[in-house]
């Protein structure tokens, strides 16, 4: 999730064709009739992709194109969910997060070894493609891989190892997601430092959202400082990993500023909006049902512009 609120595509997932690290990775990665799109739920629809696919389809007429899973280091490769996830439609979008102490030190030292290529025959065994965000918002301070905790050179190290891994494994099928939140938190932290570089990363996921007690509300202001950045130092197609708009006045005018925005950029290949209750967290509410004009609105953006299948 991106930085506390108190501190603060296609028609096929073919469409987009995992691969090997260091590939073209241009227009012509783009999917050819829309954006992703992924509505990541918790509650009786996580991690339940047909089900998620139904409720989408239902309140949105768009069904997802990304599945996301949130897993938690060392345990194994969801085989089924990831196979479920891409048989209903969806790219499967691991979200791997390296908690506890001294984790991600061990992992850079190669200390991590045995269990990474084991998941990494896991995930080739599972015979579908899949992307991996590993370790994700590191430009922040609130996880223990983020600044406070961990130096820009072990992320990188370790992002590295892990990637170098899989390919001696043969688990090449796999879109690698470099996924830093969006600086305005903490815009003294320069970005290319905690970036693997272009062998290793196929696709740059963006974190960020629409609260209520930001200087601004806008694309712009939100996302375009982060971007310009990151083309500095890549040219990776980018997918806005989590977004959504919180609760509040104007919330139709920022969905619409959000998705209009991503349809008209070439750059940007989609967004999984995150379609959760986060009032006890963080008092904010980022679930479209919770107001029926937001759900008309995302319903006829998404429908216009092609974000995920029919």
């Amino acid at each position: 999730m991106d930085a506390p609120a108190a501190q603060t595509a296609s028609q096929d997932p073919g469409a987009h064709p995992p691969g090997r690290s260091g590939g073209q990775e241009t227009e012509a990665s783009r999917a050819p009739k829309g954006d992703y799109l992924g509505v990541y739920m918790e509650g009786k629809y996580k991690n339940k992709p047909v089900q998620q696919a139904k409720f989408s389809k239902q309140k949105f007429g768009r069904k997802p194109t990304i599945a996301k899973f949130f897993h938690a280091w060392p345990s194994g490769f969801p085989t089924s969910w990831a196979k479920t996830a891409y048989k209903a439609g969806a790219l499967p979008q691991m979200e791997i997060e390296p908690h506890g102490a001294g984790t991600i030190e061990a992992i850079a030292a190669g200390r991590s070894d045995e269990y990474i290529r084991a998941y990494a025959q896991q995930v080739k065994a599972a015979g579908v493609p899949i992307s991996i965000s590993f370790a994700h918002e590191m430009n922040g301070y609130w996880y223990d891989w983020g600044t406070k905790k961990t130096k820009a050179g072990t992320f990188v190290k370790a992002w590295r190892r892990m990637h170098d891994l899989f390919a001696e494994e043969g688990a090449t099928d796999v879109k690698w997601l470099w996924t830093p939140n969006v600086v305005y938190p903490m815009p003294k932290v320069k970005l290319k430092q905690y970036y693997p570089g272009n062998a290793y990363v196929d696709w740059v996921g963006v974190i960020g959202y629409y609260r209520n007690n930001q200087k601004s509300s806008t694309f712009k202001w939100i996302f375009d400082p982060t971007i310009k950045q990151i083309k500095k130092f890549s040219k990776k197609p980018i997918l806005l990993a989590e977004t959504g708009v919180q609760t509040g006045p104007g919330r139709d005018k920022k969905i619409t500023d959000l998705l209009t925005t991503v349809a008209k950029r070439k750059d940007i290949i989609g967004i999984i909006w995150f379609n959760m209750d986060k009032r006890k967290a963080e008092k904010a509410d980022y679930r479209l049902e919770a107001n029926k004009s937001s759900v008309k609105t995302f319903r006829s953006l998404v429908t216009k512009y092609s974000f995920g299948r029919p």
